[in-house]
């Protein structure tokens, strides 16, 4: 079956390359860590497009093109070198006598990595089929870019599965259910001060709650780490992982609710500077729905009096999202979360009441 392969020591970097690929269109991405393995896979079944890394151990890229040439497998194949070194025009002309066709920089555009594959696709003598519906980035949706009205009447399938999962996702927190889906009303009302259509906004509701779904992966050692020690640095990789984990579960759902889900998961702990994680994703590059989700996300936490941490009330909150504006946050959705605020007030009262909401409430006025 036609495929494109990758083959890249490091596993974000191939995370990154393959999810830009799948939701540009492509059917079947196989990525390697490994470039040994990788050389015996591809001689058992030739990619019909291939991207190498340049500086890998035990075999860098242009070994194992050499390797390949000589075996004949990648005769008909179009070939790019990715490399994230310095000095990328010195290894130019390597990469073309190894057979490469394109060179392309690490970290990779996300619409110019994705145009440039589409363009080595169509010079293959085994045609890649896709849908290939957009141009741009699927972790980049630009302010502008509407989604169409999701269609309504007809029963929907994944209804059970996502309420299955949120209860799913509050066993592993001990913030319960009211976590998940206070946030998730939070979303909805940010994303409707930034302007989004009602059916994204019920879109981002549905999805929202499962933005942690990867904790389930978490050992228990470090979820309680994560909820009021310093983690140390094993401990803080682990926790990082609940963010691909969580799209790796839900990715391969064909509902659209799920998708998005995953695309939540994966994005909600980028910054708008570059300093999150997983992907280290900047600005726009990452998804709108991640985007929304890390400032509700930081609003409940930080307006939810639990036992290992202060009272952090409203106001406070408030002054702490819109400190982060332009460095953890987006600023337009700060903008949208300003707009919103007497909304999420109003959805925290409802959600809590009592005597909880009552001082959180006190603090905004």
């Amino acid at each position: 079956m036609p495929y494109i392969g990758i083959v890249d020591d490091n596993p974000i970097a191939l995370l990154h390359m393959r999810i830009l690929l799948e939701r540009a269109g492509f059917p079947d991405v196989r990525t390697h860590t490994d470039p040994r393995a990788s050389l015996a896979a591809f001689k058992l079944e030739p990619p019909s497009v291939l991207l190498v890394d340049y500086l890998m151990p035990d075999l860098d890229g242009i070994e194992l093109l050499g390797q390949l040439q000589a075996a004949g497998t990648t005769l008909h194949t179009p070939v790019a070198m990715v490399s994230g070194a310095e000095d990328l025009e010195s290894m130019r002309l390597s990469a073309y006598r190894a057979g490469a066709i394109e060179v392309l920089a690490k970290p990779v555009n996300p619409q110019e990595f994705t145009l440039k594959v589409r363009n080595l696709a169509r010079l293959s003598t085994v045609p890649l089929h896709g849908r290939f519906q957009s141009d741009f980035s699927p972790l980049v949706v630009p302010r502008s870019s509407r989604a169409a009205p999701a269609k309504t009447g007809a029963p929907r399938d994944d209804v059970p599965m996502l309420r299955m999962l949120e209860k799913v996702a509050a066993f592993r927190d001990d913030r319960t259910g009211k976590h998940t889906t206070r946030m998730a009303f939070y979303a909805a009302a940010i994303a409707h001060a930034y302007g989004l259509s009602i059916a994204q906004q019920d879109q981002l509701m549905e999805a929202a709650p499962l933005h942690d779904i990867g904790n389930i992966g978490c050992r228990d050692d470090v979820l309680r780490k994560g909820k009021g020690e310093q983690l140390d640095d094993e401990a803080r990789v682990a926790m990082q992982q609940h963010t691909i984990t969580g799209y790796e579960l839900l990715r391969d759902s064909p509902s659209e609710a799920m998708q998005l889900a995953a695309e939540i998961a994966l994005s909600h702990h980028e910054c708008w500077d570059g300093s999150g994680y997983p992907l280290r994703l900047s600005g726009e590059h990452i998804a709108l729905s991640g985007r929304i989700v890390a400032v509700a996300d930081t609003f409940d936490a930080l307006t939810t009096v639990r036992p290992y941490e202060p009272q952090w009330l409203a106001e406070r909150a408030r002054r702490v999202i819109k400190a982060d504006s332009g460095k953890r946050f987006d600023p337009a959705v700060v903008d949208a979360f300003e707009s919103a605020f007497d909304s999420l007030l109003r959805i925290k009262r409802h959600f809590d009441g009592g005597e909880v909401f009552a001082a959180v409430a006190a603090s905004a006025h």
